[in-house]
């Protein structure tokens, strides 16, 4: 699929629609199929009747813009995916964020990058000028809360002192995008670090066979199925899939753990309610420490593992800045340099132009006892 060229491509009247516009639409049978491009916590607190949060996080920006996904893809809730499939081709597609008056003059905004991949997709789009302010301070009625309506789809993707890690040994290569997608759980990410959700915890005689012997709950109040037995060992965090929980403060005793169980040979189970965001972040966390990736290569590869992860928008900012802080750390650099060398610039990857690494051929050291 091609890259986008939003650099020079400019806005034509006819690609923003006024808020009176909307409104009228909104109020007509034709309707239209609204994007709300703002952060979540201000989607959360107000938006458009019926619009769909979609807040591209970083990492999946560079991706969008190169051709390699598709705007529905980027949605995780299925009611909100069916809408937009169903849609997308029908209605007039209608993209808003804070006060935006002028898109010509940021091209390369997020905003001018969504109109261009829509309209190469073949939908009809339009920004609403001003934004969301200029909306809600003419339509008032037409906008709704968390108040409101509590089951508001909200789509999208769904902050650290480690220990030493010189007391691991990387000896196994998984290379590319030949990971098997396990069909049944637990899945092997890598030798001894397994992910799944509440009922792989539950399942006994499936910790027997992977011989995992520790088990890190993720979850504030699943129990502990099998405590009581003195061949399995528990740890706890409790933090709920929510965007206000603070999940980044846990790394380093969980990659410890984790580390522990690894060390003796024994298999440990990383698991939440559903495995597909709070045990996939401290999953993503513990490979990008230990295996030394960037996010964005500890993320391809566990979604290669389990396709259908889906960490919430503050778990990913959280790792992010769990990125940043490995990059200024001299224990993650791949190199004996004193000075500036390629790891520093690979690792600086999210803020830096350089090109996207080639995913075909990433290389995810696994670290064995």
């Amino acid at each position: 699929m091609p890259s986008l060229d939003i650099d020079n491509a400019n806005m034509s009247a006819t690609d923003y629609c006024t808020p009176e516009w909307l409104g009228r639409r909104l109020n007509s049978e034709e309707g239209a199929l609204v994007l709300d491009l703002r952060a979540q916590n201000d989607f959360i607190q107000s938006h458009v009747e019926g619009a769909i949060n979609l807040f591209i996080p970083t990492l999946m920006l560079r991706r969008l813009k190169s051709g390699n996904l598709s705007v529905s893809s980027v949605i995780q809730c299925n009611e909100g995916k069916e809408k937009f499939n169903k849609k997308c081709k029908t209605h007039t597609i209608v993209l808003y964020d804070d006060n935006t008056k002028d898109l010509n003059a940021n091209p390369t905004s997020i905003i001018n990058l969504l109109v261009k991949k829509l309209k190469v997709d073949g939908c009809q789009v339009r920004v609403l000028q001003g934004g969301f302010q200029s909306f809600e301070e003419l339509y008032p009625d037409l906008c709704e809360g968390v108040d409101d309506n509590e089951t508001s789809t909200i789509m999208g993707l769904r902050n650290l002192s480690l220990s030493d890690r010189d007391n691991v040994n990387c000896t196994r290569e998984i290379s590319g995008l030949d990971t098997p997608f396990h069909n049944a759980l637990p899945v092997e990410v890598i030798p001894n670090l397994y992910l799944g959700n509440a009922r792989n915890s539950a399942d006994l005689e499936a910790l027997k066979k992977h011989g995992i012997q520790y088990i890190l709950n993720v979850t504030p109040n699943l129990p502990n199925m099998w405590e009581k037995d003195e061949h399995i060992v528990y740890k706890q965090i409790p933090i709920n899939d929510h965007w206000s929980q603070n999940l980044s403060v846990y790394f380093p005793e969980a990659i410890s753990f984790i580390d522990e169980a690894r060390e003796k040979g024994c298999g440990v189970l990383v698991h939440c309610l559903a495995g597909v965001s709070r045990s996939v972040t401290v999953t993503v966390a513990y490979l990008m420490q230990r295996c030394h990736l960037s996010l964005n290569d500890a993320y391809d590869y566990v979604k290669k593992c389990k396709p259908n992860i889906s960490p919430n928008f503050n778990f990913m900012g959280q790792l992010l800045d769990f990125e940043r802080h490995l990059s200024t750390s001299p224990d993650w650099c791949k190199c004996d340099s004193d000075i500036a060398c390629s790891c520093h610039q690979y690792k600086r990857y999210f803020d830096s132009p350089r090109p996207s690494p080639n995913y075909n051929s990433v290389n995810v050291e696994a670290v064995a006892s």
